[in-house]
């Protein structure tokens, strides 16, 4: 026997109100069932929703590292230029009064700069080099040997001439002249 039947067999509640609880139990134990098919396929949909935003975040966290990475490149690369800028600027041995001209080659083209006749020597023994400026399109600064590897290491696009070095002895010199 269960609680119910005791309690209305003592008289403790009337049969009416222990039909209504009767009735009101199966109704929320039928909604109950109703919302346990229900809440299944709502829980499929809000699952589906948090894969599709974990799914959109996980895009945008690579988006962003991509970026980051894209944004460390140019930031590296405005670093080494602003490195050799430097350099070149600190051992810059062109000449103002220089009268000979020197023809060199720039990829397909033959350029040209004033040199005099004891950078000429020095260039042909590889001991300066012909660099690439970044002032205008036709600057091309002659550096010491040491400046153009240095420049070699990290940015080996801007050394245009730079011969192997070599030893003449300084009678060979002579009969150039």
């Amino acid at each position: 026997m269960s609680l119910r039947d005791e309690l209305l067999k003592a008289g403790l509640i009337p049969s009416e109100q222990a039909k209504k609880r009767d009735s009101d139990t199966r109704r929320q134990e039928h909604q109950r069932k109703k919302n346990k098919a229900l809440g299944v396929a709502e829980e499929a949909r809000r699952e589906e929703a948090r894969q599709r935003v974990e799914a959109e975040a996980a895009r945008k966290r690579e988006q962003d590292r991509q970026l980051n990475r894209k944004r460390e490149a140019e930031r590296q690369l405005r670093e080494l230029v602003a490195r050799a800028r430097q350099l070149i600027d600190a051992h810059r041995l062109n000449e103002p009064s220089a009268e000979a001209i020197y023809n060199f080659r720039d990829g397909r083209f033959i350029r040209a700069i004033r040199v005099t006749s004891a950078q000429r020597k020095v260039l042909a023994r590889g001991r300066l080099a012909i660099v690439r400026g970044d002032r205008d399109e036709f600057d091309f600064p002659l550096v010491p040997r040491e400046t153009a590897d240095k420049l070699a290491q990290f940015m080996p696009e801007r050394v245009l001439l730079l011969y192997p070095e070599s030893d003449f002895d300084e009678t060979e010199d002579e009969w150039e002249d």
